[in-house]
């Protein structure tokens, strides 16, 4: 089976977050170009490279910025099916907050995040769960990248599944969605219509600002 792509959502993590958690989150910079003698460049042939570039700059700026849009949608999906938007949840388990995060979960996050654990009764704070739950996603990703090439599912249904239920029960099944637990399987087909759901408004109501401009 050929690798499945990345959806290319997980450079975005770190963007969602502003701070580090692993080597992987952030591109090498390109290599210092030589200085070469070259032929000296028209007036014209210079404007149009000068477009060229700035195009391309445009397009890479747009896709980074919907990447970024769709990663946070993400986290919104979840959000809604973790604890239907309630800060104050606590699961059956212990869970706690927006993004149902259980204790061990929030404590390993915060001190990555923060050098320290912060109490967990703090779950409860809308924008700190989110914060933290984040964090933890951006771990998984870390996880799951370095075996793209043993991925029989797409980077989000794998991301979801290891949310669910862990990243060990996801590398027992070989990174297989069709092996894991049929709650599992459901929440990952849950969560994903919804951000399906989510992207899909938010493309809409791009287009008709869009079509308001002209």
């Amino acid at each position: 089976m050929k690798p499945i792509k990345s959806s290319r959502i997980w450079i975005v993590w770190v963007a969602i977050l502003a701070f580090p958690l692993g080597g992987t989150a952030f591109r090498p910079a390109p290599p210092a170009r030589l200085m070469t003698t070259a032929p000296a460049e028209s007036a014209p042939e210079m404007a149009a490279a000068e477009t060229v570039e700035a195009l391309d700059l445009a397009m890479a700026a747009a896709d980074e910025e919907l990447a970024l849009r769709n990663a946070q949608l993400l986290v919104d999906a979840i959000i809604q099916i973790e604890s239907n938007g309630n800060p104050r949840m606590v699961g059956r388990h212990g869970e706690r907050g927006l993004m149902q995060i259980r204790a061990g979960t929030w404590r390993d996050m915060t001190t990555r995040l923060f050098g320290r654990p912060l109490p967990f009764d703090r779950a409860f704070e809308p924008e700190l769960n989110r914060r933290v739950g984040t964090a933890y996603l951006a771990y998984l990703q870390e996880m799951l990248l370095p075996q793209q090439a043993a991925w029989k599912s797409d980077e989000r249904s794998l991301l979801l599944a290891a949310y669910n239920a862990g990243p060990g029960a996801l590398r027992q099944t070989h990174y297989n969605l069709a092996q894991m637990p049929r709650q599992t399987r459901d929440y990952v087909a849950r969560a994903s219509a919804l951000h399906d759901v989510y992207t899909s408004d938010i493309a809409q109501a791009d287009t008709r600002e869009l079509a308001a401009a002209l």
